[in-house]
């Protein structure tokens, strides 16, 4: 049985670090991303407190796809929806890259924190393939404990929030 897909962006990747959850994603899911976005998850300030170091060779390795971007794929994504808000460059190339490979397939799962990108998802017609880490965290066996560890906006309640305030025109 083919594992569901899920497209990460960077923000997903660090807290699944932090939270200790990324193998069991990996395990449950066929996790995928862009290239900006394993860049992003891996750079950092390192002297920051509150920087999660992310391992490049354990993030790669358990990613089923990584996706190139082209600057033509990101200019196209840019012309074609001139009205989204303003996106962080790792959710510019995530939203590009399935630009470019429409239609999105009914398992592809997309996870993100980020309202710009949220906004834009929906704006897209795209938000019923969002979830949040805590619905696929759970899925993929996260424990109680792990769980607990998430930041409010991983969990599902401020994602349905979020969903929402799309719907109704409020974000």
């Amino acid at each position: 049985m083919a594992k569901d897909r899920v497209l990460l962006d960077t923000c997903i990747i660090i807290e699944a670090f932090r939270v200790n959850c990324w193998k069991a994603l990996c395990a449950r899911y066929g996790v995928e991303t862009v290239e900006k976005c394993v860049e992003e998850a891996c750079t950092g300030d390192p002297l920051n407190p509150k920087r999660v170091p992310v391992d490049r060779k354990l993030l790669t390795s358990g990613l089923a796809r990584v996706h190139p971007v082209t600057d033509l794929e990101r200019a196209t994504f840019s012309i074609n929806n001139a009205g989204l808000p303003g996106l962080d460059d790792g959710e510019l190339h995530l939203l590009a890259w399935l630009h470019a490979n429409q239609p999105i397939p009914i398992t592809l799962l997309i996870s993100t924190t980020d309202k710009a990108a949220l906004k834009a998802v929906h704006m897209l017609s795209w938000l019923s393939h969002v979830s949040s880490l805590e619905t696929l965290g759970r899925a993929a066996g996260m424990d109680k404990k792990q769980l607990q560890k998430l930041d409010a906006h991983f969990l599902e309640p401020w994602m349905a929030q979020v969903r929402l305030q799309c719907q109704q025109g409020i974000l």
